[in-house]
């Protein structure tokens, strides 16, 4: 390892460029084996490898697929911003200046037909059953939440047992609009489950998405759901970790990594065997961070779809 190393950053989010401005500070947050975080004036900022996906505030750099970022990277290290780079103490040089800008939009411009989007929500809950960890073991139940008929809880884990009352709550109040409701049963949601992004915050960051998602590509009363997903984001950010804090704000507008928009291209636009790659994906993500937020995103697509077909 040289004492300064310089590599390129061939892709940014939008985000992470409005963060890394022109003489912005601050230190690295925490290291991983593919990645970093960064914390400038109080927003993190994720710089990966190729092999990571390309999200809202996510810098990929130009390395190596096996290279590792701990052995480079240390915690608490300076961060600090001049002209077109981004300095990590004296041990790294990042290049912005020929990074491609990646957006994730906020829908499709050519949806399928309604009915075969359900269908291509019924398939990926049948690709995803079977999950046991986080809120998995609800994937095979998300219609019957979101249609509000009672299931029996007693062979599920200690998360979902104690996040299924709050969802069914959750899912009831965005049906009916009650934001007073909504931001109750969000705030009890918030921060349920371990690690950096709880389990119950990637449901409620999928819901929002798969929500914004269906309406927008439908050409459905988007003002309505961005009151919705405002009210939740609103009453929750301030209860939950930095990252799940990000990670919500963005949801809300629709913005999310590029795996979770393959799998809403997929279910909005796609036929059956992209849904099934879209869902393999997924799947990947962290410990239990793919399954749950693909548990909000197919109860946020199917509140979606009732209300483009019901109106309600």
């Amino acid at each position: 390892m040289t004492a300064q190393r310089l590599v390129k950053a061939i892709s940014s989010g939008p985000t992470a460029l409005k963060i890394l401005k022109e003489g912005a500070v601050g230190e690295v947050h925490s290291v991983f084996e593919r990645a970093f975080n960064v914390l400038v004036e109080g927003e993190l900022v994720g710089i990966a490898r190729g092999d990571v996906p390309k999200g809202p505030f996510n810098i990929i750099i130009d390395s190596k697929p096996n290279f590792s970022m701990k052995s480079l990277v240390h915690k608490g290290s300076e961060v600090s911003v001049a002209g077109d780079s981004l300095m990590i103490g004296e041990e790294l040089t990042i290049s912005l200046k020929e990074a491609e800008v990646w957006q994730s939009g906020r829908g499709v411009t050519k949806a399928l037909d309604v009915e075969s989007v359900r269908r291509n929500l019924s398939l990926v809950r049948e690709l995803a059953g079977g999950r046991e960890d986080g809120l998995g073991q609800l994937v095979p139940h998300v219609e019957i939440i979101v249609s509000g008929a009672p299931f029996s809880d007693h062979q599920l884990n200690s998360v979902s047992q104690a996040a299924l009352p709050h969802i069914t709550v959750l899912a009831s109040a965005v049906k009916l609009r009650d934001l007073g409701l909504v931001k109750q049963s969000a705030k009890n949601l918030v921060g349920l489950g371990p690690g950096l992004s709880p389990s119950a915050d990637d449901m409620l960051a999928g819901l929002m998405v798969g929500l914004l998602w269906t309406v927008h590509s439908f050409r459905g009363d988007v003002v309505r759901v961005d009151e919705i997903n405002r009210t939740i984001v609103n009453h929750v950010v301030e209860d939950t970790t930095l990252l799940s804090q990000q990670l919500l704000k963005h949801a809300a507008r629709g913005d999310v990594n590029e795996v979770m928009v393959g799998l809403l291209r997929a279910i909005l636009a796609g036929d059956a065997e992209n849904v099934k790659n879209a869902t393999e994906k997924v799947l990947t993500i962290g410990e239990t961070s793919g399954v749950d937020t693909l548990v909000g995103v197919l109860l946020g697509s199917f509140i979606g779809v009732d209300f483009l077909t019901f109106g309600h």
